[in-house]
């Protein structure tokens, strides 16, 4: 069986309008990604804007030969704007259920795996998904002292005098209310999907797509890895200098929403064997459990 990464191009983050406002192409000419696969799966965070996020997506299909374009969504593509109105949508909710049916087939290249799972052809591979959404399972040391000394607070995703901007742009509906519900509804329609599949292609390996970091083990060098035990909390706590250098405690406090841990334990319960993530924007490959972690974001950031 071909490895992954002879049949998967990966990436996410691509935040188009960086791309274009710096006079990008997302392929071909001036292009900052390349194609080498015949199956391109974009893990989220595409546009937040419906008319550029399908623009993006007509330019990935005019500028490439995949022959199919597997993409989910996460917390940019369900942001609000003014652009959805003209499409009645008033909630992040109706947002999301419009756009994997929207886009789902889309110019018969686009598949949305919110909507279905993706078989590759020829393969005993199937591609499932989790966009995921926050449900803080940041560690208890973390969220113990943020809360005491930091004024974090999660629900309204806020510390200290910095907001998340997705309190202010992602609205839910009368049935979910909050971060915690959504993602338990996500949570649930995963476990179903992966029971059918644990019934139906027993024999397949499961490759999962989420938008969200799966695991804080991931990514021990990287920004969003930053912990601290209790005895490093109590010498911030005594410590003034420390205590005033607040972006190291911002990193700790962000990885509340970059990282949910449940999604790895559910992962290892069904023998998930690839798990494709983004969010973090960063790159990154690792072994955990059996399960083979990759991340390839497109580093938006440097085209400015």
């Amino acid at each position: 069986m071909k490895n992954i990464n002879e049949l998967l191009d990966i990436t996410s983050d691509l935040h188009t309008d960086f791309i274009y406002k710096n006079l990008k192409a997302i392929y071909w000419k001036n292009w900052v990604l390349k194609q080498k696969n015949k199956y391109l799966v974009i893990a989220g965070d595409i546009n937040e804007n419906i008319h550029v996020l399908k623009r993006s997506l007509d330019d990935i299909i005019e500028n490439t030969t995949y022959e199919k374009i597997i993409i989910t969504l996460w917390n940019h593509d369900l942001r609000l704007n003014s652009e959805d109105l003209n499409y009645n949508i008033t909630n992040s909710i109706e947002k999301y259920e419009f756009l994997i049916n929207y886009f789902h087939d889309y110019r018969n290249k686009i598949h949305v795996i919110d909507k279905e799972d993706f078989i590759i052809p020829n393969t005993k591979y199937i591609i499932t998904w989790n966009m995921w959404w926050y449900n803080y399972t940041i560690r208890n040391e973390d969220r113990f002292y943020l809360e005491k000394y930091y004024h974090a607070n999660f629900d309204k995703m806020s510390f200290w005098w910095i907001t998340y901007n997705d309190r202010n742009y992602i609205k839910f509906n009368n049935e979910i209310k909050s971060n915690e519900e959504f993602a338990k509804y996500l949570e649930n329609k995963l476990i179903q999907k992966l029971e059918q599949i644990k019934s139906n292609y027993n024999n397949y390996e499961i490759i999962a797509v989420s938008h969200v970091k799966p695991s804080r083990l991931l990514e021990k060098d990287s920004q969003y890895y930053l912990e601290y035990s209790f005895d490093q909390w109590e010498e911030i706590i005594k410590d003034w200098m420390k205590w005033l250098k607040l972006y190291w405690l911002d990193k700790i406090y962000w990885n509340a929403f970059f990282v949910n841990n449940n999604l790895s334990k559910i992962y290892e319960k069904y023998w998930v064997k690839y798990s494709i993530y983004g969010h973090t924007h960063y790159q990154w490959n690792e072994e955990i459990n059996s399960i083979k972690y990759t991340t390839n974001a497109l580093w938006y950031y440097w085209l400015s």
